[in-house]
């Protein structure tokens, strides 16, 4: 009686492990193009990439991150500042206009406002950077003098590279996502799968618009000019004052120059008086 039961105990567990086998290999052939969760998902899109195939220097072999950054020519945003005075606004704001035309540049801003002593314009100019240094010569042939005045250069080679490799992987990381939600076989993991694209997608977007400003202002520089006319009242008050000084300077010279053509009369005098009491100590 044990030898048969033995036996049929045998059979049954070898046909409970030939079943079990067999509906795993089932389950792993049905789910082997898609992942199961999606957890795995993000895993798979985060996986490491191969290195795109860029020649390096050498002309042989995938590119190195340095051979990439030496392909990126040097990027500068160049700003200006400028201030000045004018006898006539209208007629320095048409030249300027005139300058704008001349370099291909345009106006960012054009505003006009009246303070209690001056009227002031105030042009915003971009300017293309290979026609920067060109403007600004041409400003200063036709100021007499200038307030202030200012260049400045600013190297943002660095972050250009940044934000443009951040970009490339974000888009590459996006392709990945679309290429899973092609082989999603179920409701949740095609919303899990369309979640994931919808934030990389506004990732690639703010680093596509902080890409396009600094294309932007490298290509284009910006100068400030600020340019001012007094009004009459103070011009003419000014004019006064600037008047009297000039007199006054003017009646010293006088002064002085009368004083030296009388030295002759003075050095008598001087004679005199010292004789005078050369004699009175003689006496007493």
């Amino acid at each position: 009686m044990k030898t048969p039961a033995r036996y049929f105990l045998s059979l049954f567990l070898l046909l409970a492990m030939m079943a079990c086998s067999g509906q795993s290999k089932r389950y792993e052939a049905e789910n082997a193009d898609f992942p199961a969760s999606s957890s795995r998902i993000v895993a798979e899109s985060f996986m490491p990439q191969p290195a795109p195939e860029v020649a390096g220097q050498d002309g042989g072999g995938p590119a190195t991150e340095q051979n990439l950054v030496q392909k990126i020519s040097q990027q500068i945003i160049r700003d200006g500042q400028a201030v000045f005075e004018t006898n006539d606004l209208k007629k320095t704001k048409t030249w300027i206009e005139s300058l704008v035309q001349k370099h291909k540049a345009y106006l960012s801003l054009d505003e006009q406002s009246k303070g209690s002593d001056r009227i002031e314009q105030r042009m915003i100019v971009r300017i293309p950077a290979d026609r920067f240094d060109a403007f600004v010569a041409d400003l200063e042939k036709g100021v007499v003098k200038f307030d202030s005045k200012s260049i400045t250069a600013t190297d943002v080679t660095e972050e250009f590279i940044d934000v443009s490799q951040r970009l490339r992987l974000k888009k590459e990381t996006e392709e990945r996502y679309i290429a899973l939600l092609e082989k999603a076989k179920s409701v949740q993991d095609v919303l899990e799968t369309e979640k994931y694209i919808g934030q990389v997608r506004a990732e690639i977007e703010s680093l596509e618009g902080r890409l396009k400003y600094l294309q932007n202002r490298i290509g284009l520089s910006t100068l400030n000019i600020t340019f001012y006319q007094l009004k009459p009242e103070v011009q003419e008050f000014t004019s006064r004052i600037g008047l009297a000084f000039s007199e006054g300077w003017n009646n010293f010279l006088f002064f002085l120059l009368g004083v030296i053509s009388l030295w002759p009369f003075l050095l008598a005098g001087v004679l005199l008086v010292g004789t005078v009491r050369f004699l009175w100590k003689l006496r007493k």
